[in-house]
């Protein structure tokens, strides 16, 4: 490989799987992106790209090698981030992962009282779901992540912040909001609206059903819980949250919380990170995240 530049050019083609989009997101032409992929693939001794039509593909050595490229631009990256901080100790880095629940309820607090302590911080926040949070830690793309965890990885450390308990969230003209229980005979018949199957809670959900023998056969999903609480709101369906989630909605009465019928559903949100020594302004974060989570689990 000639250079980084050449290694960006081809990480934008797999991004985007188009030469026409990654000319226009790095100001090249299409014919500098082609000739810039050309080389790369000459120099390496294989295809990255199958091309079919306009269609275009990465080849298992493409694959491969935009994986060490992410690697590539954080040791990069990091290499900047260490240099800033020896000049000016008191700046830095910190990018965090976070889903879009945790960045209404959980961030927002936390970082307020972060930039008390460190002002000259620069920050990045990126919101997705644990499975996507843990494979950017582990490509070194993110220094921290807030997720729920289900696996038992070895490859990061986890901070435990708090635990939660899940619950149905059903309208109070539902049959179940006036008799203050769930039915568990009429939880074939439920319009379930659930969040995002790729998340670790929907996973959660998946289980309670299956220890149920109830089968989980059609439901609603979303990718965000105002979404989800205006639907259940409206008495389109039920859902599974956290009682902090609807915490407002619960008080104001617009929404009923039930606990789970036969079986507790039990999350544990940590703070993971790579395996290395945290810096000050990390394990700062952490502990912000920590009391945050205290009021909410």
């Amino acid at each position: 490989m000639e250079d980084v530049h050449q290694l960006r050019v081809f990480a934008a083609v797999a991004e985007h799987l188009s030469f026409t989009r990654a000319a226009e997101v790095m100001f090249l032409t299409q014919s500098a992106v082609s000739h810039q992929i050309a080389r790369l693939e000459q120099s390496l001794g294989a295809p990255l790209f199958d091309r079919d039509g306009r269609k275009v593909k990465l080849t298992p050595a493409g694959r491969t090698l935009l994986h060490q490229a992410r690697r590539v631009f954080a040791a990069l990256e990091d290499a900047r981030a260490a240099v800033q901080a020896s000049a000016r100790p008191d700046s830095g880095r910190l990018r965090i992962g976070a889903s879009s629940t945790s960045c209404q309820f959980i961030i927002p607090e936390a970082l307020r009282e972060f930039r008390e302590s460190f002002p000259s911080y620069s920050l990045m926040i990126w919101s997705g779901d644990s499975p996507q949070i843990t494979e950017k830690l582990l490509d070194g793309t993110l220094d921290l992540g807030i997720v729920v965890r289900t696996d038992r990885t070895s490859k990061l450390n986890f901070q435990e912040l708090f635990t939660d308990d899940l619950g149905f969230l059903v309208s109070p003209l539902h049959p179940w909001a006036k008799s203050g229980k769930v039915d568990r005979r009429q939880l074939p018949e439920q319009q379930m609206i659930l969040y995002s199957r790729n998340s670790a809670s929907f996973r959660l959900v998946e289980r309670y059903f299956v220890r149920l023998h109830v089968p989980l056969r059609d439901w609603i999903e979303l990718g965000s819980m105002d979404a989800i609480k205006e639907l259940v709101k409206l008495g389109l369906g039920v859902s599974i949250v956290a009682r902090w989630i609807a915490d407002a909605e619960i008080r104001e009465r617009s929404l009923v919380w039930l606990p789970l019928h036969g079986a507790n559903m039990r999350r544990t949100w940590y703070m993971a990170s790579p395996k290395r020594q945290l810096s000050l302004a990390e394990q700062t974060f952490i502990g912000l995240c920590r009391s945050v989570g205290a009021n909410l689990g």
